[in-house]
């Protein structure tokens, strides 16, 4: 029998997984996306047909731990914890027999996200639907009708059969009337009320669903969809749903991430005044609510070796910060008086604690967003085995590395990698990765990854989104799909990194650069500045002054429009010009040789740089853009330098 080509794909990927209010939503997004895309998968692995890509299989035998679980599952087996992680994509390209109906993974999709609906309706909006206006109407709507599944079925050799079969466009919602979802904000919300005239009613459903589920699970601003409603509440129904419980259900908070060195630090040297503050923001109301030390094996090893620490360990991430402490709506219970006497007991201990151990908590976390580049091209030029193989390597080791970062991974599969990490460890944890993808394709592709690098493929670029813990998530996670896009693969030119600051009120500054400018030696650029701003009792060799005067002073003259900074200013002028305002900061006390060296150092971080195609079309080189001069790199240091206090 002949064989066919059939390439899958489930979406939409960034209404699902991007729209999150917690970190948990956002995992539970991207989770069940692989889960249902594992279903598709073993439809085709139950007729004999072979995934290609990703690489789910070794001699015969699965190998994702996703896929392995839905196998056992289908065969009858009982499990009672399984993986958290998503390690399948929205998308593969397998073989089939020609009598194959692709229909069948289409269906098992459809029972799948079936199953997980019901068991949410079952166990929490059923009993209150009366409450509502045509509540079982809306949800049956909005789930009936969310998934957009495609797939193309054609000759075994054909790699872009998806691609023009997505072409076609053939999928139109009607808009969603009533009132919207405060999560997904294009559904109707499910009362079926509309607030400006029946707000007694809307608040009565919401608040007996609330009931239903608990109060930190939807609080009182919250008003969901179907869609959004099962995201929040599918880890409660996790096992009636897909079958077990994954291993890791409760995500921390991003006021913990951003916290999360300074209460390493803090257990380690401080434990006991640790266990007193611990004690005293116990008693807030809101603080029951207690974070996960399961996902951070360093701090499980300090709770194992001190018990009494693993309270302070667990601590709501709100109680590790001044201004949470000081906003009433985070501690109040529900229909309650505000806790202002302990809340301000808190603060003040909290502030003793913080003197104590000498800094403050960041109130900065960092997304980190990667994916692989030109993989279309890879996959019409190499054998989608051998490319399944290296990104198989990859993903193994993807978890691992993010866990010695104190990092949160949410999804690792293919060529992907979503994580959120401490802003400490972020610029650290990138570039880990970064060797750790290059690694697994130099050891698959042997002597031919030299061509396969200067070709331009093979590489992987990444955005990191450092956030305010206070800016939605929903913002963060586009933020970091436009860096990824649109700075760090099309302006800088694949296989860079893209690095951007962003609070409430936007970006803060924005800086990219390939990954080869970056790293230097076992370090990278940015650690030779830091760590030149942090010499102890020696002198400085550079402040804070010095980086303003050069935003204030320098960089206004390579911005005038219809006129380029070459006309007037060689690159030696401009080094001449850093090195003279640097002597000048540092009150003359430097030759001018070593001068000159410091200001091609400062060059590195504001001129643009970029990966270029070479004109004969044979590889890529690094183009410095001698006509630029922007301070966000600078910026950026000190951003770092400070923890993203003063940003």
């Amino acid at each position: 029998m002949s064989k066919m080509s059939l390439h899958f794909s489930i979406g939409p990927v960034q209404d699902f997984v991007a729209q999150a209010r917690r970190t948990r939503d956002f995992w539970v997004g991207s989770f069940l996306l692989s889960y249902l895309s594992g279903l598709a998968i073993m439809e085709v692995l139950e007729v004999n047909g072979e995934i290609v890509f990703p690489a789910v299989t070794d001699q015969g035998k699965i190998v994702d731990p996703l896929l392995k679980t839905i196998e056992a599952l289908k065969k009858g087996g009982k499990i009672q914890k399984g993986p958290s992680i998503a390690t399948l994509p929205n998308r593969f390209m397998s073989i089939v027999p020609e009598d194959f109906e692709p229909q069948r993974c289409v269906e098992a999709v459809k029972r799948g996200w079936e199953n997980i609906a019901q068991a949410v309706w079952e166990r929490f909006v059923k009993p209150i639907a009366h409450e509502g206006k045509d509540t079982e109407n809306i949800w049956r709507r909005q789930v009936e009708n969310f998934w957009e599944i495609s797939w193309a079925l054609g000759d075994e050799k054909d790699i872009d059969l998806l691609e023009r079969r997505k072409n076609w466009r053939n999928r139109l919602l009607d808009p969603e009337p009533g009132d919207k979802c405060t999560l997904m904000g294009h559904f109707q919300e499910l009362s079926g009320y509309l607030r400006i005239r029946e707000r007694k009613k809307q608040d009565a459903f919401w608040g007996s669903l609330r009931k239903q589920v608990g109060g930190y699970e939807l609080d009182e601003r919250e008003r969901l969809s179907a869609i959004g409603l099962i995201k929040r509440l599918f880890p409660l129904v996790a096992r009636e749903a897909i079958g077990w419980d994954p291993e890791q259900k409760n995500y921390p908070s991003t006021p913990y991430l951003s916290a999360l060195p300074w209460i390493v630090k803090t257990a380690k040297n401080f434990p006991e005044i640790a266990n007193e503050y611990a004690e005293c923001a116990s008693s807030l109301p809101g603080a029951t609510h207690k974070e996960d030390l399961e996902l951070f094996p360093s701090l499980r090893e300090i709770a194992d070796r001190d018990t009494q620490t693993r309270e302070f360990l667990s601590l709501n991430g709100n109680c590790f910060h001044q201004a949470a402490l000081s906003n009433p709506n985070l501690w109040g219970q529900e229909g309650g008086e505000d806790p202002k006497d302990e809340r301000e007991k808190c603060q003040k201990a909290l502030k003793e604690l913080m003197d104590k151990v000498g800094e403050k908590p960041s109130s900065f976390y960092a997304l980190l967003l990667m994916d692989g580049d030109r993989m279309g091209a890879l996959l019409r030029r190499y054998n989608a085995k051998k490319i399944s193989s290296a990104l198989n390597s990859f993903s193994k080791n993807v978890k691992v590395i993010v866990q010695l970062h104190n990092g949160v991974l949410v999804y690792a599969g293919g060529d992907d990698v979503l994580a959120m990490v401490s802003l400490e460890k972020a610029l650290s944890l990138a570039l880990k990765l970064r060797e750790a993808y290059a690694n697994a394709f130099r050891e698959t592709f042997g002597d031919d990854y030299k061509v396969l690098e200067k070709d331009g493929e093979g590489t992987i670029s990444a955005a990191l989104v450092y956030a305010h813990y206070n800016v939605p998530l929903t913002g963060v996670i586009k933020e970091a799909h436009d860096l990824l896009d649109k700075v760090a693969k099309d302006e800088t030119g694949r296989d860079s990194l893209a690095v951007t600051v962003w609070k409430g009120s936007g970006r803060v500054l924005t800086w990219s650069a390939p990954w080869k400018f970056i790293k230097i030696h076992d370090s990278n650029i940015f650690d030779e500045f830091l760590n030149a701003l942090s010499k102890g009792d020696k002198p400085k060799e550079y402040n804070f002054a010095f980086f303003y005067n050069l935003r204030e002073r320098i960089e206004p003259l390579f911005s005038q429009e219809g006129k380029s900074s070459e006309e007037w200013m060689s690159e030696e002028d401009l080094i001449d010009l850093l090195a003279a305002e640097y002597r000048k900061n540092r009150e003359r006390q430097v030759d001018w040789a070593t001068a000159r060296e410091k200001a091609k150092n400062i060059l590195k971080l504001c001129q643009r740089v970029k990966r270029k195609e070479k004109e004969d079309g044979k590889g890529y080189l690094m183009d410095v853009d001698k006509t630029s001069f922007q301070t966000d790199g600078l910026m950026l240091v000190k951003f770092l330098s400070q923890k993203g206090v003063g940003i």
